[in-house]
């Protein structure tokens, strides 16, 4: 990438953009994060054992001991267990194993979701009510703002994080009712938009650290050599994960 240095003046102090940028780089970090966790998910072969999807109260796991029979009599009905854990003699503690890692691979997702929706929800509020020297709501709310050009940025990066949320579930259910894996090509789709979102929000932290030394600083862009790199690292990180899937 190459940085150019001609545009608007960011509208924000520069100890406030470093703040974001920081935000951003947590979140590049907690998706980095999630991306292991389904590594570990997909190594221990757990992500078929939650066979619901409930994106609000899916995020309290069984809290006793007829909660985790019910689960496990659910997961029970699946093919994989069917076909491979039953007759191999899963019990109800190796169940909760493989639910563990699925439940925090669930969780953590909903951490992601909320700790970039709350705060852009502060901006966002910020931008609608603006700056205001009267006091009151209008004045708290108006000091600390998005530069220009982010808001709809972040908002974007926003909706990468709910199309993942879908994307996963869409790929669990390949799972659920025919043969004992999920799609390889639902996978491979699942891992891209998530390392896509991941170099979105550390993208975006970079050109708010950069805002932080020149206010006149402009996105960085992709130049020609460095989207033929791209394009190659997408081909070998879509075959790793059909073989993974496979």
């Amino acid at each position: 990438m190459e940085s150019a240095s001609t545009a608007s003046p960011a509208s924000a102090q520069k100890p406030e953009i470093r703040t974001l940028a920081l935000w951003m780089l947590g979140m590049a970090t907690m998706v980095f994060v999630i991306v292991v966790i389904g590594g570990i998910t997909r190594l221990t072969e757990s992500g078929l054992s939650i066979t619901e999807w409930k994106p609000i109260t899916g995020a309290i796991p069984p809290l006793n001991e007829a909660d985790w029979v019910a689960a496990f009599e659910k997961y029970k009905r699946i093919p994989e267990y069917t076909e491979i854990n039953g007759p191999a003699g899963m019990t109800l503690a190796g169940f909760k194993t493989i639910y563990f890692w699925e439940w925090a691979h669930r969780l953590w997702a909903r951490l992601i979701g909320y700790a970039l929706l709350l705060p852009w929800l502060w901006f966002a509020t910020c931008a609608l009510l603006g700056k205001s020297g009267n006091g009151g709501l209008r004045g708290w709310l108006g000091g600390f703002r998005l530069p220009p050009g982010y808001l709809l940025r972040i908002f974007a990066l926003g909706m990468l994080v709910a199309l993942q949320a879908t994307i996963g579930w869409w790929m669990v259910s390949s799972g659920l009712l025919v043969g004992t894996d999920v799609s390889h090509f639902r996978l491979a789709t699942h891992l891209l938009v998530a390392l896509l979102t991941m170099a979105g929000m550390l993208w975006t932290a970079l050109d708010l650290f950069a805002l932080t030394k020149n206010n006149n600083a402009r996105p960085a862009r992709l130049t020609g050599y460095s989207l033929a790199i791209l394009s190659v690292l997408v081909i070998q990180l879509l075959l790793g994960a059909w073989v993974a899937g496979l």
